[in-house]
Formats: structure tokens, C-alpha cells, sequence
């Protein structure tokens, strides 16, 4: 039976905070399972997994199954993408800490606008791309240029997300009974939902004329040196463009 006005609107939103709740308890588990270091990025991805289903309106996924399906199957490839953001953090940590011996001013305002320009890199970086490697199949180095390539390109979305981490960071620090229950899986909630916006923003601009026309050039281009041919690939399979390597299922 299906109930509408304000008791409609009440049990959706408990509804709604149960499943909130329990995706942010697997994270947990699932983190501790893999003993934090190894269990963060599994997680993460696999909750942005099941946050980018309900987006797509998959609201009657089992949760708990395509979590830990999610968690087992991405493991060792998120951990590198894990691994490799680690090293760029360390990079970055390292860079600051030898600001503090550099007494050139010159050579001082230098590092620091490089250690700036890196920081707002890999900020962006860090934002778009769990949200890129659960929406689109690439290979590992892609997930990277791609996660930049959109966060640049959609830099009015990009301030908006920020924005709305600092405002929930805000709520949760007014009621912070709710950390520990809904932290991450509303972050990902929030960070998804605006990163799905991003990539149909690019799947509309990329449906348009003039890229069908590049895309027909370069066939031709590709067919007149003899590319597909030497290779054995047919150059209307051949898929260079994010949109054209299509999105997971």
C-alpha cells in the first residue's frame, strides 16, 4: 500500500536514511576488513558504485551483493589508483615541508606557485576521480587525464562540489551524532551526483555535429596512412574520445 501526503513523504526519507546508513556501515566494515590501508579504496569505489546506481534511478539494487561484488572485483585496481594518489600526496607533503629551508624570495614565490598549481591539480584529481572510474571502462593511466580533463572543463561544477562538501561538512559538524553514520556515504552522494551531472553535460556536448565531423576526419585520416590496415582495426571501431569508450553497466 502506498501512503502519500506527509506520511508518504516521512517513510521515503527514513527509507532513504536507512539505506544512507547502511552503505556507510559497509564502508566501514569492508575498510576494516582490508585492514584501512588496503580496505579504503575498494570501499570508496564500491560505494560510489551503488551512489551512482540510485542516480541512475536503480533504486532496488541489493545493496549488501553488488557492495561486495564491487569490493572483490576492484580491489587490486583501486588500490593502485589508491597507491598512486598516495605518492602524489607524499610528492606534495614533501614539497611543502622544503619551503620552510629556502631563503631565495625568488626561488621561494617560485615553489610555492608550483606547490600551488599541484595542489589545485591534484584536488580536482582527488574529487573526480573515484566518480570516473565507477562511470566509465578505461585504462588505468586514463582514469587520471580524464578525472582532471572534466574537473578543468567543468570548473563552475567543480567550485559547486566544493561548496556543498564544505556545507555538509557544516551539518554534520552541527549534529555530529551523524558522522559516524552517514559521513562518507553522503559525501559520495554528493560527489557523485554532481560528477554524473559533468558527464552527461560531456555525453550531449559530445552528441553534437561538429564532433561527429572530427570524428569522420580523423576515420578518414586514419584510412588514408594506412593505420587501420597495418593494425588489423576497422576505423570505424577505433575509440579515442571518453564518450566513445562508453560507461559500466
Amino acid at each position: 500500500m502506498q501512503m502519500g501526503g506527509f506520511m508518504g513523504g516521512l517513510f521515503r526519507f527514513s527509507e532513504w536514511a536507512m539505506k544512507l546508513a547502511y552503505l556507510n556501515i559497509l564502508w566501514i566494515l569492508f575498510s576494516i576488513l582490508g585492514f584501512g590501508v588496503f580496505g579504503v579504496m575498494p570501499a570508496t569505489v564500491a560505494t560510489f558504485t551503488i551512489a551512482r546506481k540510485w542516480l541512475k534511478l536503480e533504486e532496488e539494487i541489493p545493496i549488501g551483493k553488488t557492495f561486495f561484488s564491487t569490493y572483490k572485483k576492484e580491489f587490486v585496481k583501486s588500490n593502485v589508483i589508491g597507491f598512486i594518489l598516495a605518492i602524489i600526496g607524499m610528492i606534495l607533503y614533501v614539497n611543502y615541508q622544503y619551503l620552510h629551508v629556502i631563503e631565495n624570495p625568488i626561488i621561494y614565490i617560485v615553489f610555492v606557485s608550483l606547490n600551488l598549481m599541484m595542489s589545485f591539480f591534484c584536488g580536482i584529481l582527488c574529487l573526480y576521480i573515484v566518480p570516473v572510474y565507477v562511470h566509465f571502462d578505461l585504462k588505468l593511466s586514463q582514469y587520471f587525464k580524464y578525472a582532471l580533463m572534466i574537473g578543468i572543463m567543468n570548473i563552475h561544477l567543480t567550485i559547486i562540489m566544493v561548496v556543498s562538501i564544505y556545507l555538509l561538512y557544516l551539518f554534520l559538524i552541527f549534529i555530529p551524532g551523524l558522522i559516524p553514520v552517514f559521513v562518507v556515504s553522503m559525501l559520495a552522494l554528493v560527489i557523485m551526483g554532481i560528477s554524473y551531472y559533468a558527464f552527461l553535460l560531456l555525453e550531449k556536448k559530445s552528441s553534437g555535429l561538429i564532433p561527429l565531423v572530427i570524428k569522420g576526419l580523423r576515420q578518414l585520416a586514419a584510412g588514408l596512412v594506412g593505420i587501420a590496415k597495418d593494425k588489423n582495426v576497422n576505423p570505424s571501431s577505433t575509440r579515442g574520445s571518453l564518450i566513445e569508450r562508453g560507461e559500466r553497466g
